[in-house]
């Protein structure tokens, strides 16, 4: 990359602290870039007050799910003059596409690609399924809209990176664009395995999920598995929109605390005295919190499809159950992969997470721009 190019990275939103816009963060202050995005939630994401780069929002959050889609569009067309001012564009996300009718021709247009729209593509029939039959022509009519968008947008780049093999597949499958993949990166310093407060040597006996709290993350399985082991422990670290209908499935549970949202902080510490993590989405695109996980020396119970696929090693950093799993597997994985098993795992956890570091991200980020 040619020095004093000045960078801007559009990222959707920050609604929470998930892992794409952990990526975005540790991406700008790698590479010295500027940030934009739709709107900021504090409460839930991460504080602007901890971030150098400029930042700019341009408006407060829409709560209307069709609204807000539209509401994103105009805001990223309408609202982003100040893109031209920059000579590299990084594209992170679905919904800022439409900021590139503002770049000019000789601007560098790059895509970081977490997924392409997943309701208009390998999730559409998912989504269709849970609409009421009335509903259900309007909702083929708005994909019909975000597909329009979203190819529109991606033609227009320069280069389009994938996040994983599987996001990879996705955008040849549906999109027919080629992509080169950079995995997210995972930061080694804030993750670590943490002795102090431990019962076992920086082993505590509770299992951990800190995927957001969504449909797709199903994270109500988990907790429903843990309905039916008394003697094991589970703790709910994150937030989402399922949030409430996890916290009334855990009432009257003594082994299960679900804490919403927490401070970085708390999270790191929690991670790092885990016994395990458990994450078991739907066909993730990459997957961070296992490699989150594995930097702190814990191994993951995760589901074998997806790009967990590309970042779980079977047996020995953590144990992935059926793609078409009932609640007796999740079970049975949690009663495998005992304290013993998950100490023994340690090691090789840490190797598989260095794999994935920051240093190399950004590297290769920078190699391409």
């Amino acid at each position: 990359m040619e020095k004093n190019k000045k960078i801007l990275i559009i990222h959707d939103r920050f609604k929470y602290r998930g892992g794409g816009e952990r990526l975005v963060l540790i991406m700008a202050k790698g590479l010295k870039a500027d940030i934009a995005t739709e709107y900021w939630n504090e409460e839930e994401s991460f504080s602007k007050e901890e971030i150098s780069a400029k930042i700019f929002v341009l408006g407060k959050q829409i709560k209307q799910t069709g609204l807000s889609y539209f509401f994103a569009q105009w805001r990223f067309f309408w609202k982003t003059k100040f893109i031209k001012d920059y000579d590299i564009i990084i594209f992170s996300g679905n919904n800022c596409l439409s900021a590139a009718w503002r770049c000019r021709k000789n601007q560098r247009k790059i895509m970081y690609c977490h997924t392409p729209v997943r309701y208009a593509y390998d999730l559409k029939d998912y989504y269709l399924k849970q609409k009421a039959f009335w509903k259900k022509p309007l909702f083929l009519f708005f994909v019909f809209i975000a597909r329009v968008i979203y190819k529109w947008g991606i033609k227009k780049m320069n280069l389009v990176i994938a996040n994983s093999k599987n996001v990879q597949n996705r955008l040849e499958k549906y999109c027919n664009i080629k992509s080169i993949v950079i995995n997210p990166p995972i930061d080694m310093e804030k993750f670590k395995w943490q002795p102090a407060q431990a019962s076992l040597s920086g082993q505590g006996k509770y299992y951990l999920s800190f995927g957001r709290v969504d449909k797709l993350k199903r994270i109500d399985d988990i907790v429903c598995a843990f309905q039916k082991m008394p003697s094991k422990k589970l703790i709910v670290a994150s937030g989402g929109p399922e949030l409430e209908k996890i916290k009334k499935m855990a009432e009257d549970y003594d082994n299960i605390k679900i804490l919403g949202f927490i401070p970085d902080e708390k999270l790191a510490e929690l991670v790092g005295n885990c016994l395990a993590s458990i994450y078991i989405p739907v066909d993730e695109d990459f997957g961070m919190t296992p490699l989150e996980a594995a930097a702190a020396g814990k191994p993951t119970i995760g589901v074998d499809e997806g790009g967990l696929k590309e970042t779980i090693i079977q047996g020995k950093t953590g144990y992935l159950i059926p793609k078409n799993y009932q609640i007796k597997d999740v079970v049975e994985a949690v009663e495998w992969l005992d304290e013993k098993k998950a100490l023994d795992m340690r090691e090789e956890c840490i190797e598989q997470a260095k794999k994935f570091n920051k240093e190399k991200f950004v590297d290769d980020v920078r190699n391409v721009l």
